[in-house]
């Protein structure tokens, strides 16, 4: 995992690499968030943001959790109260990492940073040389967006 966040742009005629120094964007792959995270997403083969209520022993079992039938059935029962046959990833963190969603939520909503760019092809810059240029971004989430892989990032000025 990288000590500072990266994210790379690039294609045929256009190279672009931007970087902070913000350490509270890369979170720890070993958080509890992640692990329980990294453990469900194994059974929401289609990013949909649930699993189906029969993976529960399955997803417990990833986490290293007791899967004994009368707690599963119990779990289940809480996290599908409405007998829907899915379990929603936000009621399963919550159950199982409580208040992390918030955190997660707290640390990155609406949080601005400083971003540095790099033009890595010197033939798509002014006067052909390779630049840099400061700007500020933006982490924008709403409640379903959490369930993407990363965060979308937009850029909203610069320098």
């Amino acid at each position: 995992m990288p000590e500072y966040p990266i994210w790379i742009i690039g294609s045929e005629s256009h190279l672009s690499l931007l970087f902070s120094s913000e350490r509270s964007l890369c979170v720890s792959e070993d958080s509890p968030f992640k692990v329980a995270r990294a453990a469900f997403d194994t059974f929401d083969c289609e990013g949909n943001g649930f699993i189906p209520v029969t993976d529960l022993p399955n997803v417990l079992e990833k986490l290293d959790m007791v899967s004994e039938e009368d707690y599963v059935e119990f779990m289940k029962d809480r996290l599908d109260p409405d007998s829907t046959g899915i379990i929603l990833f936000p009621a399963f963190i919550e159950e199982f990492v409580p208040g992390a969603w918030e955190r997660q939520d707290d640390a990155f909503q609406n949080k601005q940073f400083v971003v540095q760019h790099y033009n890595g092809l010197k033939q798509s810059n002014t006067d052909r040389k390779v630049m840099y240029r400061l700007g500020a971004a933006a982490i924008y989430m709403e409640y379903s967006q959490v369930m993407e892989p990363a965060p979308p990032l937009r850029l909203y000025s610069g320098c």
